[in-house]
């Protein structure tokens, strides 16, 4: 058994869950300790991910699930 390929498989399946269910997550982390280019608002308020972004991280994400499905597969054929 291919330990690694499993692993693959476990980890590309969850963190596509995560980036389908939370896409903002991923923005939020990755833009963490940017100065934004807008500086209207208020103190607090988030600026709304805008949907084109949203789409493609959850898009992202439905391609890492078939990946890890994919590895998942192979490796279960070679059982």
């Amino acid at each position: 058994m291919d330990y690694r390929t499993l692993l693959a498989a476990v980890l590309g399946i969850g963190l596509g869950v995560v980036l389908v269910a939370t896409p903002e997550s991923l923005v939020r982390a990755h833009t963490t300790g940017r100065v934004p280019g807008e500086r209207g608002g208020r103190y607090g308020t988030d600026s709304a991910l805008d949907d084109r972004t949203r789409r493609l991280v959850q898009a992202l994400g439905v391609a890492l699930i078939l990946a890890g499905l994919y590895f998942g597969a192979v490796t279960a054929a070679t059982l």
